[in-house]
């Protein structure tokens, strides 16, 4: 094996290079959860009651497991790049997220006062704007996501071409287009525009949302929460489009079935120091699936998520979620870090 002595010469040349092979800051974070508790799991072909055990990277939990890696560049002038990547992970088994490598998150951006545009795998306008004003954040425990999805759609979309403007007194948007992509709705070559916006003066949010795939119907959504000293008020109104439809009693995915939905979601949550409660109620008021022309109604369902939270540190809390949604009820006490 061959040795290698380093000099004093040889070091002070290293540390005197050491600052131009800084110029890009990278950051690991992440964050494990796990719950005791039961949920059902879905596919494309049925819903399957779950059993009490062992949660992660579920409704019941309070967020994903996962770690990431970001990092941004000062390229002069204002200018930045950066990239994300993050990996998602069951943290009751240690299993990588069956979706692939840095499924959560894969893009690159750049940026300036002019805004920012990304490209790449990450989270749609549409669920920026509504985690805005939803009462959980869409988080994992947002009856509004599990209902009526992210604005009719998925928390994330490859192949997406974003930009974002700066604040502009208090107003944000975000626009994104997707090229036709394979992916998109069972495989079909869809290309996709998904809009959002927010707006924050004081204690006051709100936000607007829409997405639309080609040949699709649009989805769309607008809400606004309110913060008056320790509680906290939120509502929205949801119409999404081009859904799986699963059979309320066999609890199986009907073919060529497509599933619509309209409702409001209505909560409240308040906090004392380190403890916080809310509760948040889903209420549909149209639910119908089609097969080729023919209509057909479904039973309207309220749902709810009831969840307390006690911090024990700015990064470590404990929780307790209780979600009905459907028929089905789920439930999970847990323990959430972040780093």
């Amino acid at each position: 094996m061959n040795k290698y002595q380093v000099t004093p010469l040889a070091l002070a040349t290293l540390l005197a290079c050491a600052p131009a092979w800084a110029q890009s800051n990278v950051t690991i974070y992440g964050a494990v959860d796990v719950a005791v508790g039961k949920t059902y799991q879905v596919d494309s072909t049925q819903v399957k009651p779950g059993r009490i055990g062992l949660q992660s990277s579920s409704m019941v939990n309070l967020q994903d497991s996962f770690v990431g890696f970001k990092g941004v560049e000062d390229l002069g002038g204002g200018l930045q790049a950066g990239f994300q990547l993050e990996q998602g992970l069951d943290a009751s088994s240690g299993a990588t997220d069956p979706a692939g490598a840095f499924a959560r998150n894969s893009s690159v951006w750049v940026g300036d006062s002019w805004g920012r545009i990304k490209l790449g795998r990450a989270t749609t306008p549409s669920y920026n704007a509504m985690a805005s004003w939803d009462l959980m954040g869409a988080g994992n425990n947002s009856i509004a996501v599990r209902v009526f999805g992210a604005v009719g759609a998925g928390l994330r979309q490859s192949n997406q071409i974003s930009y974002r403007t700066p604040q502009l007194g208090g107003l944000m948007l975000e626009a994104a287009y997707v090229p036709k992509d394979n992916d998109l709705l069972n495989g079909a070559n869809r290309s996709k525009v998904d809009l959002g916006a927010t707006y924050r003066t004081g204690p006051l949010t709100m936000g607007a949302a829409y997405n639309k795939a080609s040949d699709q119907k649009a989805n769309f959504a607008f809400g606004a929460k309110y913060q008056y000293q320790n509680l906290a008020f939120s509502g929205g109104y949801f119409q999404s489009r081009n859904g799986r439809y699963y059979d309320p009693s066999t609890l199986l995915s009907v073919a060529n079935a497509i599933f619509s939905s309209s409702g409001i979601t209505l909560g409240a949550k308040a906090t004392w120091n380190q403890f916080s409660a809310g509760i948040d109620i889903a209420r549909e008021t149209k639910a119908e699936y089609t097969i080729g022309n023919a209509r057909f109604g479904r039973k309207k369902y309220t749902n709810a998520t009831i969840n307390g939270t006690y911090a024990l540190s700015k990064r470590t809390q404990t929780y307790i979620n209780y979600m009905r949604e459907g028929t089905l009820n789920n439930y999970g006490i847990g323990v959430t870090h972040s780093f």
